[in-house]
């Protein structure tokens, strides 16, 4: 049985009422990264949840990479989202995305990173250990 997408959102709502302490704990990190594009690819944005061992692709209020999305929300149908969805949600409302603008060809790296190993080097250098004035990166955090 496969999952339908018109209830991720509605399950996700739901969740918000009373948000797990995972999800609290990782906006409060502020482990929610919105990576957008430069360069030729004005509007191209893309959510990494970043992990203490993984990183995963966020698609708000639709899907996450993760292995807990996939085995129960998709396959087994036992819950109607992940925390890392949460956390994103939480963290828009919160103004609490980590912000960080790359060139377009540095944001498909990263994904490829996180699809092929779910742990993207890149964007852990990125948020780490700063950012470089020479590399053309920017980051903003508050």
């Amino acid at each position: 049985m496969s999952l339908d997408y018109r209830e991720v959102p509605e399950a996700i709502s739901k969740v918000l009422l009373e948000p797990p302490e995972k999800a609290l704990e990782a906006v409060h990190e502020r482990r929610v990264v919105r990576l957008r594009c430069r360069g030729g690819g004005e509007g191209i944005e893309l959510y990494v949840f970043h992990g203490r061992e993984r990183d995963y692709l966020v698609f708000p209020r639709r899907f996450c990479t993760c292995k807990d999305f996939e085995l129960n929300v998709v396959v087994r149908r036992a819950k109607g989202t992940c925390y890392h969805l949460v956390a994103y949600e939480l963290a828009v409302a919160r103004n609490s995305l980590r912000d960080v603008e790359v060139e377009c060809e540095t944001l498909l790296n990263i994904a490829l990173e996180v699809l092929l190993t779910q742990r993207s080097p890149t964007l852990q250098r990125l948020l780490f250990e700063g950012v470089s004035a020479s590399s053309g990166l920017t980051s903003s955090q508050p």
